[in-house]
């Protein structure tokens, strides 16, 4: 019963604090400055990604017919 207590108030607790962290990120400008840096980042990250040569992608698609 114990358990299930300290369990529940740490759920409540996370939950909380997701919360009041998503609200700081939007509402203030430093928190919209942060996500916009992020995203910046992870959009430019992703344009300048090195293909790996011996990794063919065509490897994940499914309708690719794929040699033995």
């Amino acid at each position: 019963m114990k358990m299930l207590r300290f369990h529940h108030v740490c759920q409540v607790s996370g939950i909380v604090s997701a919360v009041l962290l998503a609200l700081l990120l939007i509402g203030t400008e430093t928190g919209r400055n942060t996500l916009a840096w992020i995203y910046l980042a992870s959009t430019n990250a992703i344009a300048n990604a090195i293909h790996i040569p011996g990794l063919p992608l065509d490897r994940f698609d499914p309708t690719c017919q794929q040699p033995m």
